[in-house]
């Protein structure tokens, strides 16, 4: 019998699997990609929780009648308080009066008393303040954090949501009575 070299694999026989060469030079530029990309990740995470956590600059404004007052803009305010409501107040000068939202920092203890005479600087919208920074008569002032995120938080408008045919609880609504 003659030896005959073969070049493929016996009848059956599956060729042995191929396997990846991959350069020293690929893997360390794969793993100086991966640490840059994690890297920016933390650093844009880090970056969020310190602006989120940093003291807010206050601008201090002069007090302004409060009839004059324009949406969605800094302002300050001095006058009495005519009602409290838990974490909101009404405060009125000779102009007019709005009412003042003291935010979750406000609702602990009573931010003022009826009759108490203060300055309130804040973000004026739809005809309330949400205040930053309230000032009483005797100097001490008490902050009360950022206001609102101007944005609705669940989309624009009266649209539906994805779950619309949803009742409270998330049960399904009960279809409508037959005529």
């Amino acid at each position: 019998m003659t030896s005959e070299s073969t070049s493929g694999p016996g009848p059956g026989l599956l060729p042995p699997p191929r396997r990846f060469n991959i350069s020293p030079r690929l893997m360390t530029t794969g793993a100086i990609i991966a640490v840059l990309a994690v890297g920016a990740v933390g650093g844009a995470g880090a970056n969020r929780y310190i602006q989120k956590h940093r003291p807010q600059a206050v601008l201090l404004l002069e007090p302004a009648p409060i009839a004059q007052l324009k949406d969605r803009s800094p302002v300050a305010i001095k006058g009495q308080v005519a009602e409290v409501f838990g974490n909101k107040f009404i405060l009125q000068d000779d102009s007019g009066r709005t009412l003042v939202d003291t935010g979750p920092r406000g609702e602990g203890g009573k931010p003022v008393a009826k009759g108490e005479t203060v300055t309130v600087q804040g973000q004026f919208d739809n005809g309330s303040i949400h205040a930053i920074v309230m000032t009483r008569a005797d100097g001490t002032s008490e902050a009360f954090g950022p206001p609102r995120h101007p944005h609705p938080e669940h989309g624009p408008g009266d649209r539906p949501g994805p779950r619309a045919d949803r009742g409270p609880g998330g049960d399904p609504l009960p279809p409508p009575p037959a005529r």
